[in-house]
């Protein structure tokens, strides 16, 4: 035996410098799209987070105002009352 003679296939070819920066380009870009969608629906949702929890306190807050108004207001219709039952 001589010696081996090893036989390449080139069955790929090889991409050129130009095509692979172009390919690394388009990958980067669709990663930075990807990004920014995910980041811009999930700062929506944060927002809407945000805003259902301010819209909901409000609610609450506003709710307890009205109980609380309304209990004073049978408290002094109670006392009024009261008052003119020992007047009589």
């Amino acid at each position: 035996m001589a010696g081996f003679r090893i036989k390449t296939i080139k069955w790929v070819r090889t991409p050129t410098f130009a095509e692979s920066a172009e390919t690394w380009r388009a990958r980067r870009q669709a990663a930075r799209e990807n990004f920014e969608s995910t980041t811009s629906a999930a700062m929506s949702a944060f927002k809407s987070i945000s805003s259902d929890l301010a819209t909901g306190m409000s609610s609450i807050a506003a709710s307890a105002a009205v109980k609380r108004v309304q209990d004073d207001a049978k408290a002094k219709a109670a006392e009024n009352a009261n008052a003119l039952d020992l007047s009589v």
